[in-house]
């Protein structure tokens, strides 16, 4: 087993984090990547997600890949949460409350790095992996693109053994005497990709076809090039409409996108998921349908679908991510840079920059998000935060993203819209900037 030539130049002289459980695929996966390192001059870092279950044995895997680190001198990151719970707080299963879970932390792990540009997510699906991802996506629904299954390469995220058989990553394991933690759960079929793993597919293969792997890679290879060529001819139809697209959102005018044919704009919201949310997520028939009622409406309203949100506002259809922002940060003023959501806060003393507002060092502030209730004062007179950014046309969750600075208990500054005059004599200036 080697990893692929495309993969190895696509690394090379960079970063790796590597999603380690323990299991084997994930073992084998390191133990690769590990092996070549010094060769391509690689970094590697690993995170390991605790789910807390199977009554302490997740812990034991902690420690087991904590334990890994240790000896290869790696940086281990590690996080708990109860997946459990997560599906129950947003009524989803286990299985996609995991996924998402270890997603999030995944990338919680790689935005706080300065040089993100030059890091990669490796993750060890296998081609086993990838038959049943796209019998559970058909199952579920999925249009054409959830028919490709999953990519070797998927923006920062590379799959080095997802052209292996499970039976190839046994063996190699055996023959190069890995030490591996076993999750038996895998061989309950409670979860619906264990009944497939364990179930559907064994009688498949011994009544009806022994190339099912053949044909549903076959199918999923067709299905690539497909949507290569009708994307392309989406592409075309983009060209001179009203549309803004950033990093975390994409912004199309209503009645632009009403032009759009039913089959193109799924296409289109397909699309922007995946570049949005760098995919992960499976969108269904069901999914889209209920996005395609907030298109049609005339109201202000959402919905929120796999940790995304969908909304309309001042004619606009909005696709972005969604998160509970509830953080606030107390800050003592000096000179520091602040990562606050997605924005910078630079804290720069003798600033000569004009219109900025000024503190002291040692200062006590509050940064935080807006809340119920919040007022401003202008010219002397007092409004609520909310009026006067509905007046702004900051769009409804908009709003929430924006950094609140708070001194003496009251508002000083909102973003790059509102600025109290504080002090005159202030040696350290507050400025903000979108990331």
């Amino acid at each position: 087993m080697k990893i692929d030539k495309n993969i190895i130049d696509l690394i090379r002289k960079k970063n790796i984090l590597i999603g380690v459980s323990g299991g084997v695929d994930s073992i084998v996966l390191f133990d690769l990547i590990n092996k070549i390192k010094d060769e391509i001059n690689l970094n590697i870092e690993i995170a390991h997600f605790n789910h807390s279950t199977r009554n302490g044995e997740s812990d034991d895997d902690e420690l087991f890949v904590k334990k890994i680190c240790e000896i290869n001198s790696i940086k281990f990151h590690s996080r708990r949460d109860s997946m459990s719970k997560y599906a129950k707080n947003n009524k989803i299963s286990e299985e996609e409350a995991g996924r998402i879970l270890r997603h999030k932390f995944f990338c919680d792990i790689l935005k706080d790095k300065d040089d993100l540009e030059n890091w990669y997510l490796a993750l060890a699906h296998n081609l086993d992996d990838q038959i049943e991802t796209i019998f559970m996506r058909i199952f579920r629904g999925t249009g054409i693109k959830g028919l490709e299954g999953m990519h070797q390469i998927d923006g920062k995220i590379i799959r080095p053994l997802l052209n292996f058989k499970k039976e190839e990553i046994l063996e190699y394991a055996k023959k190069n005497k890995l030490e591996y933690h076993q999750d038996y759960t895998n061989f309950e079929n409670i979860y619906t990709r264990n009944s497939i793993r364990n179930e559907l597919i064994p009688i498949i293969k011994e009544k009806y076809s022994k190339n099912i792997y053949d044909s549903i890679l076959n199918l999923s290879k067709y299905s690539i090039e497909y949507n290569e060529y009708i994307n392309n001819k989406l592409n075309e139809k983009l060209n001179g409409l009203d549309i803004e697209i950033s990093q975390d959102y994409t912004k199309i005018k209503k009645t632009d996108i009403h032009k759009f044919t039913s089959f193109e704009r799924n296409i289109f919201l397909r699309n922007e998921i995946d570049r949005i949310n760098n995919s992960n997520y499976d969108f269904t028939k069901n999914h889209y349908s209920e996005i395609g009622k907030i298109i049609d409406s005339d109201k202000g309203v959402y919905v929120i679908i796999n940790g995304m949100i969908f909304y309309n506002s001042f004619n606009y259809f909005i696709i972005r991510r969604y998160d509970d922002f509830n953080e606030s940060v107390d800050f003592e003023v000096k000179e520091d840079i602040i990562d606050f959501g997605k924005y910078k806060i630079f804290f720069n003393k003798n600033c000569d920059k004009p219109g900025l507002l000024k503190l002291n060092s040692g200062d006590k502030i509050k940064i935080r998000f807006r809340k119920n209730g919040d007022k401003i004062c202008i010219n002397g007179k007092i409004k609520k935060l909310k009026d006067f950014l509905i007046d702004k046309k900051i769009d409804r969750f908009e709003r929430d993203l924006l950094p609140v600075i708070e001194y003496n208990g009251e508002i000083v500054m909102v973003s790059n819209l509102y600025k109290r005059k504080i002090k005159d004599n202030g040696k350290i200036t507050i400025q903000i900037k979108e990331k």
